[in-house]
Formats: C-alpha cells, sequence, structure tokens
C-alpha cells in the first residue's frame, strides 16, 4: 500500500522539516528514535519500557526547551521544570495509551496513514505529495519508512483514543460566565508596605547566639557532598577532518536551508557558501564520530576495566574535574546538560559513569574520590551565619510589627490613622486584574490567590505577603462591573478555550487513572526511581 511513498529515493532531507511534522508527538509522547539498552526502567504487561526510551525522550524535551528558552534555560530552571519528571512519564503513559489501544481493538489501516502522510505540508512540492522529499527526509533523519510509518501509526492511535476522552467533556453557559467574570472584574487595592529590615537588631550578636543560631539552621550552612571525576574527552572537532561530505549532501543542505544564505530577496549562489556547508556538515559527522568512540571506549572499559590503560594506548588525555551535588557545574564541563552533577552521587568511588555530552562533544568518566555532606564549624562560616542571623532576626521582628498592625486592621482599625501612627505610607494599586503581577507592589502568586476572595465585607486577607523584600498589607477599595456587550463578543471564544482545557484535563486525567489501576493490578511495575536514571 505504501511502496509508492519509497520510490525514486535518492538525497536526504534536513532535519528541521521532519521536526516540523513529528514535533507534536516527539514532544507528547516522545519519538522511536535512540540506541539501544538492556537496561528497562518499568514493565507492562511484561513488556519493557527501556531506559533508552527515556533518554531519548529526555534528550527531544531538552532540545524542545532550549528552543522555546534559549539562554534563559538555565539549571535552575531545568529542576523546576522537571524534564526527567516528564520524560518518565511520557514514555509510561504512552505505554499505557498503546495498550488501552489494542484492548479496545483500535488500529490505523494503511489507507488512514496514507492519507496522513500525504497531507504533511513538508512532503509536499506545490500542493502535491512527493516521494522524493519524503524519502530524503526519512533517510537524513537515519530513519526507515517502516520504521517512522510504525511511529506515525502509534501516534494515530494515541489520537484516536484522545478524541474518545474527550468527546466526554462538556461546558455550560453558566461555568463560561463564571469564569469571565472571574477575568474580566478588576479590583483596586490599597495597602501598606512595611520594610523587612524596618526594626533594628543588635549588630554584634554574641558568639554564643550565633553558635545556638547555628545548630538550630545547621541544614542552611551544611557543605554538600563533593566528588572529583577523571575523564576522557572525545571532541567533535577532533574527528571533523576526516568526515567525508558528498556533492548531495552539500546541495541538499543548500536547497533546504536556503534561508540561511538569503538577506532579503538576494540568495547567496551555492558556490559562495559550500565551504561553510561543508564546515556546517562536516562538524555533524564529527559530533556523530565522538560518539561512536565514545560509547566504544565506554563499552570497553567497562568491560576490561582498563580506564588508564585505554587512554594511554590511544594518547588520549585524561582531565579530571570537582563536583559538589546540587550545584552549576564550572569549567569545562559547565554547558553538560545532562544532571551529572547529581548522577556521580549515586556512584561508588571507581565507578564507571555512563557517557555524557555536551555542545562540543561526548566524555568517558570514573569517579575518582567522593567527600561526603558535613556541617562546618562556626569558625568556617561565622561571617555568613552572622550575616543570616541578624537578617533573620530583624526580618522576624518587622513581621511581628506587621501582623500585629493586620491584626488592628482586621478589628476595625482605620488604615489611615494606624499608618500615620506607625509612620508608613498608604499606596493604591489603581484598577487590575487579579493575578500574580500586581501594580505597585510587585510580583506574588500567593497573595494574586487571595485577591479573589476579597470584597467589601471582607476587605484583608488572612495574613501579610512577603514580596520584594517588604511586608505587604492589603485592603480591597473597589471593583469594575462585567461588560454585557463584551461579554456576548467574548463568550464563544472563551467556551471554546475552556472546552479545549476541559478536555484535556479529562484525557490527562483518564491516563492517570489507568497508570493507577495498572500499578494496583500489577500489570504496570516501575522498576526504576527517577533520582537513579
Amino acid at each position: 500500500m505504501l511502496q509508492l511513498m519509497r520510490k525514486h529515493a535518492r538525497n536526504w532531507l534536513m532535519k528541521v522539516v521532519l521536526g516540523i511534522i513529528i514535533v507534536v508527538f516527539v514532544f507528547y509522547f516522545g519519538s522511536m528514535r535512540g540506541r539501544q539498552a538492556t537496561e528497562t526502567v518499568a514493565l507492562l504487561d511484561g513488556s519493557q519500557i527501556a531506559y533508552a526510551n527515556f533518554r531519548t525522550e529526555y534528550q527531544n524535551l531538552l532540545d524542545f526547551y532550549r528552543q522555546q528558552y534559549g539562554e534563559y534555560l538555565t539549571d535552575d530552571l531545568i529542576k523546576k521544570i522537571n524534564i526527567k519528571q516528564q520524560a518518565f512519564d511520557n514514555i509510561v503513559n504512552k505505554a499505557i495509551i498503546l495498550s488501552k489501544a489494542d484492548e479496545l481493538k483500535l488500529d490505523i489501516s494503511d489507507n488512514e496513514l496514507k492519507t496522513a502522510i500525504f497531507s504533511y505540508p513538508a512532503f509536499q512540492r506545490n500542493g502535491v505529495f512527493d516521494s522524493d522529499l519524503y524519502q530524503r527526509a526519512l533517510r537524513y533523519q537515519r530513519m526507515t519508512p517502516e520504521t517512522f510509518e510504525a511511529s506515525q501509526r502509534e501516534a494515530m492511535k494515541i489520537g484516536k483514543i484522545e478524541q474518545i476522552i474527550r468527546e466526554s467533556a462538556k461546558v455550560s453557559e453558566e461555568e463560561v460566565y463564571e469564569i469571565y467574570q472571574l477575568q474580566s472584574r478588576e479590583i483596586t487595592l490599597d495597602f501598606i508596605r512595611i520594610p523587612i529590615d524596618s526594626v533594628t537588631t543588635t549588630e554584634n550578636p554574641p558568639e554564643e547566639a550565633l553558635e545556638a543560631y547555628l545548630e538550630g539552621h545547621a541544614e542552611d550552612f551544611r557543605i554538600p557532598p563533593t566528588a572529583t571525576i577523571e575523564y576522557i574527552p572525545f571532541t567533535g572537532e577532533a574527528f571533523t577532518e576526516t568526515a567525508d561530505i558528498s556533492d548531495n549532501e552539500i546541495e541538499d543542505y543548500y536547497e533546504y536551508n536556503k534561508d540561511e544564505f538569503t538577506t532579503g530577496e538576494t540568495t547567496k549562489p551555492l558556490a559562495e557558501v559550500r565551504e561553510e556547508i561543508v564546515a556546517k556538515l562536516a562538524s555533524i559527522q564529527g559530533m556523530d564520530q565522538a560518539f561512536e568512540e565514545a560509547t566504544t571506549a565506554h563499552d570497553t572499559i567497562y568491560q576490561e576495566d582498563n580506564f588508564e590503560e585505554y587512554a594511554t594506548k590511544r594518547g588520549l588525555k585524561i582531565e579530571s574535574a570537582e563536583l559538589a551535588r546540587n550545584a552549576p557545574l564550572t569549567g569545562r564541563l559547565a554547558g553538560v546538560q545532562d544532571d551529572l552533577g547529581n548522577y556521580v552521587f549515586s556512584l561508588q568511588e571507581g565507578d564507571l559513569g555512563h557517557v555524557f555530552s555536551d555542545k562540543e562533544g561526548y566524555y568517558v568518566f570514573r569517579v575518582a574520590s567522593l567527600k561526603p555532606t558535613r556541617i562546618p564549624a562556626l569558625r568556617e562560616v561565622v561571617k555568613e551565619v552572622q550575616e543570616s542571623y541578624i537578617l533573620t532576626q530583624a526580618a522576624q521582628a518587622s513581621k511581628t510589627k506587621a501582623d500585629d498592625i493586620l491584626r488592628r486592621l482586621r478589628d476595625g482599625a482605620d488604615m489611615a490613622k494606624v499608618a500615620q501612627k506607625e509612620g508608613l505610607t498608604i499606596g493604591e494599586t489603581g484598577l487590575f486584574l487579579p493575578g500574580p503581577e500586581i501594580p505597585q507592589i510587585g510580583y506574588s502568586p500567593d497573595m494574586g490567590k487571595t485577591l479573589f476572595e476579597l470584597s467589601g465585607e471582607k476587605p484583608y486577607p488572612n495574613r501579610i505577603f512577603l514580596i520584594e523584600g517588604n511586608y505587604v498589607i492589603a485592603k480591597f477599595r473597589g471593583k469594575s462591573m462585567p461588560d454585557e456587550e463584551d461579554w456576548k463578543a467574548k463568550k464563544d471564544s472563551l467556551k471554546r478555550d475552556i472546552l479545549s482545557m476541559k478536555e484535556q484535563q479529562y484525557f490527562l486525567s483518564w491516563v492517570e487513572k489507568m497508570r493507577k489501576t495498572m500499578i494496583d493490578e500489577g500489570r504496570l511495575k516501575i522498576l526504576k526511581r527517577l533520582e537513579d536514571l
């Protein structure tokens, strides 16, 4: 049925073209690619969910977020996003959904698959499916048509299941109007700021107080575990000179990446940019070769336990680095995106770790030494302890003052009189939509959540809020009224948005329920803890 799509294959298509087509499938449910690994992270009805699938999904998600956030994707943000958890959930959820699809005997016919693939714009020339474009795309991705088509069948099965579940979601006009009111009702607040250091404290606390403070806040000053690793680098640059770039590859890159060489309406000819293209393709091949060399080295060293001997015989340099748990990587390893700083501490001294990478190449390492965490003596951190002690005392005194002011206001005291007595100034936000970004006050998700509870009958929240170095006391001042004409104009669009969110919630809840049921029934067995991946 699909042989027609595979005829007359000659060249490759650039990665970005195929990426446009499968990015949704890759992001939400993972991809079918990735090196083979014998390690299993979970079992579903006896079928393995491989570690290789987790690593591929993790890398796909990491690449996705790099494109979204660019230079703002810091190590802290990666931890907050919790890419590891997302990747693990994606591969397990995908297996669950496909299992349910098989139970329901949902299948994708050859005609359905062909229609879907034929409809992708990136596989079309002048609006018509082009077999040559299709074959180029798959060859560039190092995928066979059979592998790609199998992945698309799975994605389409998932789509069928999702559609069935989503269709059970409904939304009433009353729900829509209630949400409209919440979204469109603007409020205004009066507020008082009390600086965190508004109450002075002693600047020279006695040593006994600092000792007691260190003892009571020991974890704040704990020195994390440290590790020394030795590693052998395999850089892509070291293999670029041996790269073999064909004319077809150069022409394909030029054809499908002309935007790189176009300014305004003028495109540089291939002859002018040929060397630039060769360098880029050589870099890609160099990284591929570096990966092969690194994995070969890793497997050999693992089998023969000859880390130093392997490097010496091949003239490879062994480098070293100091790592601390939960601390950003520095120096040459600063660009490594894997969670290396924590993974190392799951190993023992002398252990060989997995191959890790950055934009420059791949690295084979072993753990040379490990030092346990410890609490320092006061003499080692006396300055830090003193600064923290003074700040904590000042903050507590200021908080006590702010809590007392709020108590008096909630008991009926006049805000203007209280502010005048305490030497404080009353500010006003002006009308704004309730949310975490509060005009004149600052950003506070906690305070943003409570704003929906305020009214003329309940003008004060139940507590104060610490925002940008100030304790803030807020008072509801007034609100705007919903606009009926605006409601009529927006209700249909809002209903569609709410229904879409509700459908997504139904589907995710269904997946979570299936996951719990399968675990309870013993069908799904999680074999690896997230921190061990």
